[in-house]
């Protein structure tokens, strides 16, 4: 930043007084940090003035300044405040075009439900690396004014940048009049402009020449309250003329003058009130010359001006008084006469057309629709909601309302509003007429209960809804019916409902449904919730052959179907089908743009690919789920995110990162939370414990579960970890209280799955003492244990410390050996430890293996290194992880020198086959 004997931050240099300490602060926070700040104060505060500031002090010390500044008609624009910016970027008309084509190829969407939106992560990655890459030849500062009129969706791309430009040469300023900023820059450094105090106040207006006798100036300082704008518009117009009284605001001083001009003139700022000024629509509704002469009158009151072909009100307060300065009639004939005009931008027509329109009409509604299909496609996802609601209050014919109505909440579900979906889908439901309608509402309404977390309320309306869609549309039921199953296993209750709403739907089923083929992964997933540990001959048959859905069936339910019956053979232990399917459906819903259900697809991959001991490609589907739950507004999905990536953490021994990850998931769960979640939590803190060498804190973790009476609190879960928790239990010195859960066990998993059986055993063989060698041996040969790497190691570890300790060293160390080198080629250094300390005790001479070259690499590094190596360039890599192309460079640019290579030739023999 600028020196301070420069004077570049000093605000008085431009007028600005009392803002030195809001200059000061601003300067600190765009070099350091987040590089990220949020301006806040009331209408005439001094936003507009300080960003000034901030961009001549900038532009003088060499930085490139983006000045953006919203106007209230940008708020119903999809993008528009993103276009703009862009057009400013050199370098970025790649994605300006892009942006741009999707506008005009939705001008024939016809269904906003039914459109295909832009991949809404890839345009803020490919706008971030359009500022990095600008960045990269100077500095860049982009100063937002007005932030409380940008249009949702480029305020959310905005925001996300925001998040990741602390480590690059980008810096933003937001201004708002919001108090603590916009929603979406939460967390950033909020600097709010206090009040001037009186000493400020009079200096401010003795700098702008306005001198007020000692008996008037008290009482205008009083008024004023500390506020910028209103010290010199009362002053202004107490000084205007003799006999004036002070006005009671800063809003009636403008309306003072609105009402002291022309009538021409006053209905000339009632149109540029209504719309954002711009002159060329303006001389089409009045002609050249008429503009020119009832703008003279408005130019030389000061309330205007005209820059870059727009009337500018001097405070949006002065606009606000302009356009109530008209009557009813007035304003709406002001928007009528704008729609004329704006022929030739449709989208901003049907706002003018709807502002115009008191009454409901089908011609306006239709319109509102079809921009609401356009906003869809575009992937603005707030805006395209906002339209169809307003569409559906327009709408004459009721049942026609209530359908618009419903696509309106669709929507704002897909947007992410899932707050305002529950208020407004109850709402529906209980007044809709349409059966259709009101069982549609009903399935939306608990969709949106689950995404806040409310999941008791979400069971309840699930069972409310399930009778009604099971009549009216099976296919929506048996969504419903995995929703449920979803909150089954969230819970780890309610099988027994499931289980019977399973059979009532079964029974349902027609061969002339059209839909029946979509309803085989449904029910593929619903059966495995029923029962976890059972693994039913059709199901298996169905998630091994089921084909791959071809058209007719649109791409995203093909994608859905694919899910779902990978998410099914995850749980039932079929591996290879399940990364199969599940990367199937993850690339299916890329070409759908599907990212709601790709949250969940990765997160069933991630599960999948944790068992696997593919740990990097697990940290970047977590990863993933993370940005594409930012992008689109899923808060839920962030949680399951955190909980994938602090298990990789937990596992890897990285303790502070886990309790870090940890303490965010509990953080941000509801009240109550869920049993899955916080069991979950649970093993990864036991693994930390374990990693510091803490078994009494571990068992502390892990005993809860399972309950006293040995069932497990989550089903799926305690038995997936039925063999660390009896570890835990015995490092602890707490075996004695296993057996309950190991009885209840037994009963359970001795018919059960290879992965049960081999937990089971592994379990068995910890508390069996002399006996405990069949077990062992059950365990370390189970022939499908080699699709769990780590807890094979583990398994391999036990037995070799039961056999060291019975003096067998020879057959001990060949337990030790494979143990220790899956651990060491996983990264997990705590378990690496421990089976290296074994060995030695076992008379093999081992040292802690040095830090390889591939070690060295970020996991990032890693995924991206292995797709270069098998040929990928670096817009696929960027592509296949959603990274922007810069950071795939960077990585390996990174990477390169680490492992001694110096071309994308070489990797493939120095890569080999990592894990």
């Amino acid at each position: 930043m600028g020196q301070n004997g420069s004077g570049l931050w000093a605000g008085e240099r431009d007028g600005l007084v009392g803002r030195d300490e809001t200059l000061t602060s601003l300067r600190t926070l765009l070099d350091s940090g987040s590089r990220t700040a949020v301006v806040t104060g009331i209408a005439g505060a001094g936003k507009t003035s300080v960003l000034a500031v901030v961009s001549r002090a900038e532009s003088a010390d060499g930085r490139l300044v983006l000045p953006i500044t919203c106007h209230e008609s940008d708020q119903d624009l999809a993008y528009g405040v993103l276009v703009d910016l862009l057009a400013a970027v050199p370098g970025a008309e790649d994605v300006l075009d892009r942006l741009i084509s999707s506008a005009e190829s939705a001008e024939s969407a016809e269904s906003a439900v039914a459109a295909v939106a832009p991949d809404a992560l890839r345009l803020r990655l490919d706008v971030l690396d359009a500022l990095d890459r600008l960045a990269e030849q100077r500095p860049v500062v982009l100063l937002v004014d007005d932030a409380q009129w940008a249009d949702p969706s480029s305020l959310s791309v905005l925001a996300f940048v925001a998040r990741r430009i602390a480590a690059s040469a980008v810096s933003i300023v937001v201004a708002t009049r919001q108090a603590d900023g916009p929603e979406a820059f939460g967390g950033h450094p909020v600097v709010d402009l206090p009040p001037l105090d009186d000493a400020d106040a009079r200096r401010l207006l003795s700098r702008a020449g306005l001198h007020l006798d000692l008996l008037t100036l008290p009482s205008v300082v009083e008024r004023a309250d500390g506020n910028p704008l209103a010290l010199i518009e009362l002053a202004r117009a107490l000084t205007a003329g003799p006999g004036r009284q002070v006005p009671s605001s800063v809003e009636s001083s403008f309306r003072r003058q609105v009402e002291l001009l022309p009538p021409a003139t006053r209905d000339l700022l009632v149109l540029a009130g209504a719309g954002d000024g711009d002159v060329r629509m303006l001389g089409r509704v009045l002609g050249g010359e008429q503009l020119a002469e009832d703008l003279a009158a408005a130019e030389a009151s000061g309330l205007v001006r005209v820059a870059e072909q727009r009337v500018v009100f001097v405070h949006p307060l002065a606009r606000a008084a302009a356009y109530a300065s008209g009557s009813t009639a007035g304003r709406l004939r002001a928007h009528r006469l704008l729609a004329d005009a704006y022929a030739d931008d449709i989208d901003r027509q049907v706002w003018h057309r709807a502002a115009a329109t008191v009454v409901p009409d089908e011609d306006v509604a239709s319109a509102l629709a079809a921009a609401s299909g356009r906003a869809a496609v575009r992937g603005a996802g707030t805006e395209a909601a906002r339209l169809m609601l307003r569409a559906a209050e327009l709408t004459p014919d009721r049942g026609a309302g209530e359908t618009r109505t419903l696509e309106g909440l669709v929507l704002s579900s897909t947007a992410g509003h899932f707050e305002r979906v529950v208020r407004d889908s109850a709402a529906l439901r209980a007044s809709a007429e349409d059966d259709f309608v009101r069982a549609r509402a009903g399935h939306i309404h608990a969709y949106a209960l689950t995404q806040v977390g409310r999941e008791i309320e979400a069971r309840l309306a699930l069972l409310d809804v399930l009778d009604e869609l099971g009549e009216i549309e099976p296919f929506w039921g048996w969504s419903s019916l995995t929703t449920l199953a979803v909150l089954s296993y969230r819970s780890g209750s309610d099988a027994e409902v499931l289980r019977d709403w399973l059979g009532r739907f079964e029974r349902l089923r027609r061969d002339d449904d059209p839909f029946a083929p979509l309803v085989a992964g449904a029910r593929a997933w619903v059966v495995a919730q029923v029962n976890p540990l059972e693994r039913p001959a059709d199901v298996l048959e169905l998630v091994h052959r089921a084909p791959v859905l071809e058209e007719p069936f649109p791409v995203s339910l093909r994608a859905t179907q694919e899910m779902m019956l990978g998410a099914a053979a995850w749980q039932l232990d079929e591996t290879d089908v399940a990364l199969t399917r599940l990367h199937r459906a993850v690339e299916l819903m890329r070409r759908a743009n599907a990212p709601g259900e790709m949250t969940q697809t990765l997160m069933a991959l991630g599960h999948v690919q944790f068992s696997t001991g593919a740990y990097d490609a697990v940290d970047e589907s977590a990863r993933m789920v993370l940005d594409l739950a930012e992008a689109r507004n899923q808060s839920y999905a962030s949680i399951d995110g955190l909980e994938v990536r602090a298990r990789v953490a937990g596992i890897r021994g990285e303790t502070a990162a886990a309790r870090e990850l940890c303490d965010q998931i509990l953080v941000s769960l509801p009240v109550g939370g869920t049993v899955a979640l916080e069991a979950s939590v649970r093993v990864i803190l036991s693994w930390v414990h374990l990693a510091e060498q803490d078994a009494t804190g571990a068992w502390e973790q892990l005993r809860w579960i399972f309950r006293e009476d040995g069932e497990p609190r989550h089903l799926f879960i305690g038995y997936l970890n039925l063999a660390h928790y009896v570890a835990t239990a015995v490092r602890a010195g707490a075996g004695g209280s296993v057996g309950p859960v190991l009885e209840l066990a037994e009963r359970r998993l001795a018919t059960g799955g290879p992965r049960h059986r081999f937990q089971l055993a592994a379990a068995q063989a910890l508390v069996a003492a002399e006996d405990a060698e069949p077990f062992h041996l059950a365990a370390v040969t189970n022939q499908a244990a080699a699709r769990w790497p780590f807890d094979l190691a583990n398994a391999q570890l036990e037995y070799g410390i039961w056999l060291r300790r019975r003096y067998r060293q020879s057959q001990a160390r060949l337990q030790l050996q494979p143990a220790l080198d899956t651990f060491t080629r996983l990264g997990t250094r705590a378990w690496a430890d421990i089976a290296r300390a074994e060995l030695r005790a076992a008379g093999v001479a081992t040292e802690p293996v040095e830090s390889t070259a591939w070690a060295s690499l970020t996991g990032q590094e890693r995924e991206v290194v292995r797709r270069a190596a098998a040929g990928m360039t670096n817009p696929e890599i960027a592509a296949a992880l959603y990274l922007s192309p810069r950071t795939v460079s960077s990585h390996l640019y990174n990477a390169f020198p680490k492992l001694g290579v110096t071309s994308r030739a070489q990797l493939r023999d120095v890569v080999g086959d990592p894990p």
